[in-house]
C-alpha cells in the first residue's frame, strides 16, 4: 500500500529517539525513515505484543523526533487524524 504525504513535496520523516530506544526494541534510534512506515512498525509490534490502543498516538512526540512537515494542509479536515474526526462526528 503507497502512503501519500499530503500535499508537501518531500514526505514526513520520523527517527527514534536514543533515550527511548529501550521501549522500542529491535527499531534502531537516530535513523530517519519515512514517518508511515515507521508508524507501520511500531503498529505491527503492538500487535504482535497484544498490546495498543486506537486512542494512542502511534508516534509519540515524546520518543520521536519529526522533520519535513511542511505548512499545514488548506483544508482543516486532512489536518486531524481520523479518531478526531470519528470523535467529533460521533459525540
Amino acid at each position: 500500500m503507497k502512503r501519500g504525504s499530503g500535499p508537501h513535496d518531500r514526505p514526513r520523516e520520523a527517527r527514534l529517539r536514543g533515550a527511548s530506544a529501550h521501549l522500542f526494541p529491535g527499531i534502531t534510534p537516530d535513523i530517519w525513515i519515512q514517518a508511515a512506515t515507521m508508524a507501520d512498525i511500531v503498529w505491527s509490534r503492538r500487535l504482535q505484543q497484544g498490546g495498543g490502543s486506537l486512542a494512542a498516538r502511534v508516534l509519540d512526540p515524546a520518543h520521536f523526533e519529526f522533520r519535513h512537515e511542511g505548512a499545514p494542509a488548506s483544508d482543516p479536515a486532512l489536518r486531524r487524524r481520523a479518531t478526531d474526526r470519528l470523535r467529533l462526528q460521533g459525540d
